[in-house]
């Protein structure tokens, strides 16, 4: 075997040395609200993804039903069921994007791609000529792009911070707040626009703004980074990387062709399409965990700690069925049988959702602070998880009321539907938490990373339920409707609350009371 020169490992050496003193650099640096450059670009970068993101959830199931030239003129179940598969393919796609960010491109080079896949995204929508296909490749690229990130900019947060530096916490605390700030304001202004102007406007502003994120990020993220991220964590050789990434963008293409030819030769519908994704989507999940827990590198113990987290994962399934009606069916709902006109101003729908973003912040400091007062003796995960689901199901059981108290084709208060928003982010700011929290109390040590990707397809398999549900809407049966959905979640949030020692203890938790 030969062996390098002295000549060509000093200048690797030297190279590794720089590369340490930059890190350690980027370690101490405090020049963003006293933390790394680094997380402020990375916040501003979340900020810009966000405002897009928003405008995307808050008004485009409008703009998919609203009658041409205006909108697309879809039907109201089509395009309920689009966004809902949308959430539910999102969920699929980014399973991949960890392996993709870890074994092939690395954190740095996948946040600049999906990010820039998601501004070309929001850009088509921005081209009303473009009509249904347009916003099609405009769904199919941003559910594309979680492919290639996963949690890379989590993980590029974290790479800024030293071993126990306390900071690192925060700086996610600060990208979670920057979220929110987008979330709060732009379905307001995305609405008014798309009210005022045109559809094609608000969709305009949201592409700017991630545009221009994604530039500072660009143009910043080598001098605030530095080495951190550019290389994958486990690396595959050049020669084998090369070619999944091959193979991965060939079936990319073939799937998008084939489901373009499915869709002009109307072979598949909308509906049916739509329905047999959800379907396949439930069991993805199911066939992972069963896999995960009958590994022969799971231990007797492991899998039993597993198996006890069953009841709080249908929490979380619950949880993702109720969050998908509010950008479905009660957006809808929102828009056609809410009184709007607030002193004599009509607001737009879109303007509701700025509630999700409001109520997540303000509920989320009172839960977290609340548990932090109460220390040791504060609710178990499981009891956290049952309570928000209670809460989740509160809400569709509210939607109840206005549909049994006033007649059809009654405007009636929007109050109705900030108090189904209250409900929800109540349960939201327990089940959220709470959830990861048991995932990663129970996940093995061989599928510690794995396990939290399967918590997350729970919450695609909540999606899905929505999906293939909106199929039994109609007018005259939304009381039974929400009365099946609340009343569900209610039950399998309180059987959790009922048994929450049993299965705290059942998931190997120490502080389970």
């Amino acid at each position: 075997m030969v062996q390098p020169s002295s000549d060509e490992v000093q200048p690797e050496t030297e190279a590794s040395e720089q590369n340490t003193q930059i890190i350690e650099k980027i370690h101490g640096d405090h020049k963003f609200l006293g933390h790394p450059r680094g997380t402020g670009s990375a916040c501003a970068l979340q900020f810009g993804t966000s405002v897009g993101n928003t405008a995307i959830s808050s008004i485009l199931i409008y703009y998919m039903y609203a009658k041409t030239p205006t909108g697309l003129g879809m039907s109201q179940t089509d395009a309920a069921q689009i966004m809902s598969l949308y959430g539910t393919t999102l969920v699929l796609c980014g399973v991949v994007g960890g392996f993709v960010a870890d074994r092939i491109l690395g954190p740095r080079t996948s946040v600049r791609l999906a990010r820039l896949l998601q501004v070309i995204a929001y850009s088509l929508l921005a081209f009303p000529f473009l009509g249904i296909p347009g916003c099609m490749a405009s769904l199919v690229l941003l559910s594309i792009a979680p492919m290639f990130v996963g949690r890379s900019l989590d993980a590029l947060i974290g790479m800024q911070y030293a071993e126990g530096d306390n900071r690192r916490s925060a700086a996610y605390t600060m990208t979670y707040v920057f979220t929110n700030i987008a979330g709060i304001f732009t379905p307001t202004i995305v609405g008014t626009m798309a009210q005022k102007i045109g559809y094609w406007s608000a969709f305009a502003f949201g592409a700017l703004i991630a545009l221009l994120a994604w530039i500072f990020y660009v143009v910043t993220e080598k001098k605030f980074f530095g080495p951190l991220g550019v290389k994958p964590a486990d690396p595959m050789k050049p020669a084998v990387r090369k070619k999944a990434l091959g193979i991965m963008l060939l079936i990319l293409v073939a799937a998008v062709a084939i489901m373009a030819a499915l869709f002009i030769t109307k072979t598949v519908t909308i509906s049916g399409f739509s329905n047999a994704v959800s379907t396949v989507a439930i069991f993805i999940p199911i066939v992972y965990f069963i896999y995960i827990v009958r590994s022969h590198k799971v231990t007797k113990d492991e899998s039993r700690h597993v198996m006890y987290i069953l009841p709080l994962a249908l929490c979380n399934i619950v949880a993702g069925w109720v969050w998908n009606q509010s950008i479905t069916i009660i957006s809808i709902y929102t828009e056609q049988s809410v009184n709007r006109n607030i002193f004599g101003f009509e607001i737009t729908p879109a303007a509701f959702y700025t509630w999700g973003s409001i109520c997540a912040v303000l509920f989320g400091t009172l839960f977290a602070s609340l548990w932090t007062k109460l220390g040791t003796h504060q609710p178990s995960t499981a009891a956290k998880m049952g309570i928000g689901a209670v809460a989740w199901g509160l809400g569709p059981l509210l939607m109840i009321l206005p549909f049994l108290l006033y007649p059809a084709g009654t405007k009636v208060s929007p109050f109705w539907v900030i108090a189904f928003w209250i409900l929800v982010m109540i349960g939201e700011a327990n089940t959220q938490p709470a959830g990861y929290t048991a995932a990663a109390d129970v996940a093995p040590k061989a599928f510690q990373a794995q396990m939290m990707t399967v918590w997350n397809l729970s919450a695609g398999i909540g999606a899905a339920l929505n999906t293939i549900s909106i199929n039994f809407y109609h007018k005259g049966g939304e009381a039974q409707y929400f009365l099946l959905i609340g009343g569900v979640t209610l039950v399998i949030g309180l059987i959790t609350v009922i048994f929450s020692k049993k299965f705290a203890k059942g998931m190997g938790v120490l502080d389970a009371k």
